[in-house]
């Protein structure tokens, strides 16, 4: 009898005591694995936290860089201070203190911004060429943009001196496809062609639309046998803005120009005009110009109430052949 009772018993106690040793694995794993996840989830939330506070951290010793009143102005201070700094060549540190007043200038444009100063606009004829590194070396050091009226050069190394020049914040500007002025003046659509062909071209390269020219030989060169008000009309039509100059460096003079004479025909002119638009020449012969623009910047920069800027649509142009007068 005992040991029938016990034989019964015995599958009922292997049951419970299976099922005790799933309750005791299942409670191992918990307390081992449940903190392990909870663990890992308070990781992941803590990094989150930490670069969350490492951006504002960033973000609040911006605007105490900046001044007190500039962090508390509605307008979006910071991409107006980038537009600026990338325009003018200036550092954000150096917009430090700014009043509410001096913010909203900061939205203007450069020829806006600088009203009333003396405005000197370097420019860089019939390149890119083996000199262009070395001037864009240059203006980086002094920390000066410029304008590049460039030709069209395919291959590699010239693509990538149309886009240094582009995103080291200088203008690029149009001076034709080729130079050859028997082509490119021979009449008004052979002109517009050429235009469209570099306009199309530096755009594929750099992203950036070009709407400023020069004119090969000026706009009132006399190579040309076909009235040079067709061709500024037709840049006009096509929102195209052409820009001569008021003062010549002379490095393009037969026979070459010394390092003392391009610094001396600049600085002597400079100081006659409120808006000075100087030519040079961006050409592989052209050593002397590159050996002289450190000390024009200089002189200069030694000037008062007087910037130097890139060309852009918003400058008032200089223009020997006057379009709307004339037509």
């Amino acid at each position: 009898m005992d040991s029938n009772v016990k034989s019964a018993k015995s599958p009922q106690r292997q049951k419970r005591v299976k099922r005790l040793k799933k309750i005791i694995v299942a409670t191992f794993f918990t307390l081992m694995i449940g903190p392990s996840i909870l663990c890992v989830s308070f990781a992941i939330r803590a990094a989150h936290y930490k670069s969350a506070l490492k951006e504002k951290t960033e973000e609040l010793n911006y605007y105490m860089e900046l001044g007190s009143e500039a962090a508390f102005v509605e307008e979006e201070i910071p991409e107006a201070l980038v537009q600026v700094a990338s325009n003018v060549g200036t550092s954000i540190k150096k917009h430090e203190n700014l009043s509410s007043d001096d913010i909203k200038k900061l939205s203007l444009s450069d020829e806006e911004l600088y009203e009333g100063y003396r405005k000197i606009y370097l420019t860089f004829d019939d390149g890119p060429s083996s000199n262009t590194d070395a001037i864009l070396d240059i203006l980086k050091e002094y920390d000066v943009k410029a304008t590049f009226f460039v030709v069209k050069h395919e291959g590699r190394n010239f693509e990538r001196l149309y886009r240094r020049i582009v995103d080291e914040g200088h203008s690029l500007g149009m001076h034709s496809c080729t130079h050859v002025y028997s082509d490119l003046y021979s009449n008004r659509d052979a002109f517009m062609e050429d235009t469209n062909s570099l306009r199309n071209f530096l755009y594929l390269v750099t992203g950036a639309e070009s709407d400023i020219y020069r004119f090969p030989g000026g706009s009132t060169n006399r190579a040309s046998t076909v009235d040079m008000h067709e061709f500024a009309g037709a840049l006009e039509d096509a929102g195209i803005v052409f820009f001569d100059w008021n003062v010549s460096s002379r490095d393009a003079t037969a026979g070459g120009a010394s390092r003392q004479s391009i610094i001396d025909n600049v600085t002597r002119e400079i100081g006659k005009h409120q808006e000075s638009i100087v030519l040079f020449h961006d050409l592989g012969s052209k050593t002397t110009t590159v050996e002289a623009l450190p000390a024009i910047i200089e002189y200069i920069r030694s000037m008062d109430d007087t910037v130097m800027l890139p060309i852009t649509r918003e400058t008032d142009p200089i223009q020997f052949l006057s379009v709307k007068e004339d037509n």
